[in-house]
């Protein structure tokens, strides 16, 4: 398939912890994506290109659910004796990483 300057595709970007799914899933364009690195978006948000729509929400909707469960456990790790637990990884049925974060980065 080729794309152009203007084809349009949808972005998948990392969530924060005050993320909603309009601020990490937004459809644009070779041209537009190019505005948004100018605009500030680097490559550590693992920005990931989606030709299909519902792939595109079926991803955004993972990240956020996972950032989420990462900062439920970060809040009870004060609560439990969970030392030396520092880091979330959700992994896929073949044992790759989708998501990983420091537990520090989402402590309140």
């Amino acid at each position: 398939m080729r794309y152009g300057p203007d084809d349009k595709f949808w972005v998948v970007l990392d969530p924060t912890k005050d993320s909603e799914t309009a601020d990490i899933l937004f459809e644009t364009s070779l041209r537009g994506l190019d505005l948004q690195f100018k605009g500030g978006l680097t490559i550590t948000s693992n920005p990931t290109i989606f030709t299909d729509e519902k792939e595109a929400q079926v991803e955004a909707y993972g990240r956020l659910l996972a950032m989420r469960a990462s900062q439920a456990i970060a809040g009870r790790c004060s609560e439990a004796d969970l030392d030396g637990v520092s880091r979330i990884e959700l992994l896929d049925a073949d044992g790759n990483v989708l998501f990983d974060a420091e537990l520090e980065d989402v402590k309140s």
